[in-house]
């Protein structure tokens, strides 16, 4: 194809050559001009509908490059977007494995908590059971102040649960003590949290701090305080729930200060915590004075005794040179006095030849 072009491309140079000179010469007649110029648009035809061709059949085959090309790269795309939508596949698959194992276990713990709750409030609802509850708290924190029993305080038998005994007797220093009771206004705490409107829980929120007031004249009137024991003029209130100290004392700010007034001090499980803290050092701290006094008492009279030890010695001693100089006395000046007669008689004896015959 390429070869026929370029003889049509020659042949219509030459016709136009050969025109131009027969034109410049003169010698070309109109009838070769003509037939000339036929045989160039002839040319020219011929040429231009093979460059045509040429030329469709080269864009054809950059066409079909360029289609082959972007076929390749869609390709390429549409392979790229699937594994990565085999990727989201999978990792929608785990998540939502890994969704329906976490909602296994919510419901598990849900069930779980569930029964805890049901089981605490029948716990709860039998008013021995909640005082033993709260007794347990009260003890908790004992152990976490650092409090030993029969050591630093006293828990009342379950024999005396109902003889109007505290339920913990604290030992202080100097014989002092001071009682406790628990008491634990579920009932009221539990309308309040169940109520639906604010009006409703503003009602019992005034019922709860109410419950409070009344526990408070309940346990003043029982005789925890009593000089002749002796005990502090104070009396212990716990209430085992910070939640429920604090909800009495918002409601009622003055709560505190009527309880002062009736010797009654309320207390929820920090203020516990921080007054039993405060029992225990000051526990320490004398019987480490106590300790104190007796060590002095004890050197004191270990320096009393030390006295009189060494005035006995020294007694001793003097007696000890007296009998010393007594056996000395004895030893030498007894000893001549006896050894003189007898060495008289055995002078006597030589002199007057009285010595015995050795035969």
């Amino acid at each position: 194809m390429e070869f026929a072009i370029g003889f049509a491309v020659g042949a219509v140079l030459g016709a136009a050559i050969a025109l131009i000179a027969a034109v410049l010469r003169g010698r070309a007649a109109r009838g070769e001009t003509a037939a000339a110029l036929q045989q160039m648009r002839e040319a020219f035809a011929v040429l231009a509908g093979e460059a045509l061709d040429a030329n469709a059949e080269r864009l054809s085959r950059q066409a079909a490059a360029t289609l082959d090309g972007r076929k390749a790269l869609i390709d390429q795309a549409v392979r790229a977007v699937h594994e990565r939508l085999e990727q989201v596949r999978g990792m929608l698959g785990r998540i939502e494995a890994d969704r329906k194992q976490d909602f296994g276990r919510l419901s598990n713990s849900v069930r779980g908590l569930t029964v805890t709750a049901e089981r605490l409030h029948e716990i709860l609802a039998s008013t021995q059971r909640r005082g033993a509850w709260g007794e347990r708290m009260a003890e908790d924190v004992l152990r976490l102040a650092g409090l030993q029993e029969h050591v630093n305080y006293a828990k009342q038998s379950a024999a005396d649960a109902e003889s109007g005994r505290p339920d913990f007797t604290f030992f202080l220093p100097h014989g002092l003590k001071v009682n406790l009771d628990v008491k634990f206004p579920l009932e009221r705490y539990k309308a309040y949290l169940d109520a639906e409107s604010d009006e409703a829980r503003r009602r019992e929120l005034g019922a709860l701090t109410q419950a409070v007031r009344g526990h408070v004249r309940t346990v003043a009137g029982r005789g925890y305080i009593d000089p002749t024991v002796p005990t502090v003029p104070y009396v212990i209130v716990f209430l085992p729930s910070e939640q429920v100290f604090s909800l009495a004392l918002s409601s009622d700010p003055d709560l505190i200060d009527e309880a002062l007034a009736s010797r009654v001090v309320l207390a929820g499980p920090m203020t516990l915590y921080a007054m039993l803290s405060v029992v225990r050092q000051a526990a320490e701290h004398a019987n480490i004075t106590a300790t104190a006094h007796e060590i002095v008492e004890l050197l004191s009279e270990f320096t009393r005794q030390w006295a009189r030890y060494n005035e006995a010695v020294d007694k001793l001693g003097e007696r000890i040179d007296a009998a010393e100089r007594q056996f000395r006395a004895v030893r030498e000046t007894r000893t001549n006095m006896l050894q003189r007669p007898l060495d008289r008689i055995d002078q006597l004896r030589s002199t007057r030849g009285l010595e015995d015959d050795p035969s």
